[in-house]
């Protein structure tokens, strides 16, 4: 069983995470810088007024990451991304930092939800 879960970064509207469980991982768009991993694909597809990033993850990722399945740390990292990459309605970050920005941890390095105790 895979994961995936879609970012729509979008200054005006809010579009909530979209966490959904697939048997078999969708293709990132065309257009998408992606970058893959053992347990963890990742893609992001920039415009000048709005980013959508994904996220494709194993049963094994999602156990080092519980916080990939929370809808809470989702939603918290979600409006954070928005709040800090855009400004007037536009990406204010160069495409390298807004990747980096985005890119999810390693199997072997911890991340703490957002929001715990």
């Amino acid at each position: 069983m895979h994961h995936q879960v879609i970012f729509v970064l979008d200054p005006e509207r809010h579009v909530a995470p979209v966490l959904e469980a697939a048997p078999s991982p969708a293709d990132p768009p065309a257009d998408a810088v992606t970058r893959i991993d053992e347990h963890l694909t990742q893609w992001v597809l920039i415009t000048p007024t709005r980013i959508d990033a994904g996220y494709v993850f194993d049963e094994p990722y999602a156990q080092a990451h519980p916080e990939a399945l929370d809808a809470r740390h989702l939603s918290l990292l979600h409006a954070l991304l928005v709040f800090k990459l855009f400004d007037d309605g536009e990406v204010i970050v160069p495409p390298p930092q807004v990747e980096a920005a985005l890119r999810w941890p390693p199997m072997d390095r911890p991340r703490r939800a957002l929001g715990g105790g």
